[in-house]
């Protein structure tokens, strides 16, 4: 039975450099699986491009003269469904995990032998991630690290510390700034008496002692959304 020929994966180059460009593009169809569908040298010309050239892969790299590179990434995503590979001579490890948690399937360096490359972009064709063991260790860390629950400050637990009923009155009376207790009272539906005693409540829990301090703690510290 003869061997069923797959198409070659279509890349798309993104360099400032032209001369670099030029030699990426001829170094990447010695290799038969792949071919080169189009090259840009700044971020307008690659998003003209790729809804024409419809790549397989993106080669890309970071630094774009006057774009950043990082940028460039999520909108790239946003105007087709290539993947994308950075390739730079940058080596800084910040950087390339920035890029993967944007986006990219992975990093290769300029200086690594061209046989990286090829199997980087092969790879991450096939649906992979180009990452070792350090870097896929460092952005799983960084990535919980952002999704971890920030610790609440001190104002912050002072208002987490307030009954439903203390946040609505305190609700309504910061929205009625303006107004005398009785007619706040009147729009929650409480006695004035009930009113106060919620009022000195919350002064207490918050540790302010008049209203002009409330509304100060609360321009700081609260808004109607956290109630």
């Amino acid at each position: 039975m003869s061997k069923v020929t797959k198409d070659p994966i279509k890349v798309q180059l993104i360099d400032c450099q032209r001369i670099a460009l030029a030699g990426l593009k001829l170094l990447i169809e010695t290799d038969s699986r792949f071919v080169v569908s189009g090259f840009a040298l700044d971020r307008d010309e690659a998003l003209q491009q790729i809804g024409r050239q419809a790549p397989d892969v993106i080669v890309m790299e970071l630094d774009m003269g006057q774009d950043n590179g990082l940028y460039l990434i999520p909108l790239l995503h946003a105007e087709c469904k290539a993947k994308i590979v950075v390739l730079t001579g940058n080596k800084d490890l910040v950087l390339h995990d920035q890029a993967v948690i944007t986006g990219a399937r992975g990093v290769v360096l300029k200086d690594e032998l061209p046989k990286t490359l090829f199997n980087a972009i092969e790879k991450i064709h096939e649906g992979e991630l180009w990452l070792n063991r350090s870097a896929t260790a460092r952005i799983l860390l960084e990535v919980a690290r952002a999704h971890a629950p920030k610790e609440s400050g001190p104002e912050e637990k002072k208002l987490a510390s307030l009954t439903k009923k203390e946040e609505k009155v305190l609700q309504a009376v910061v929205a009625s700034s303006g107004k005398q207790l009785k007619v706040v009272a009147d729009d929650l539906c409480i006695s004035q008496h009930t009113l106060r005693n919620h009022l000195a409540a919350i002064y207490e829990k918050l540790g302010v002692t008049s209203r002009l301090e409330l509304y100060v703690f609360c321009n700081k510290h609260w808004t109607a959304e956290s109630a």
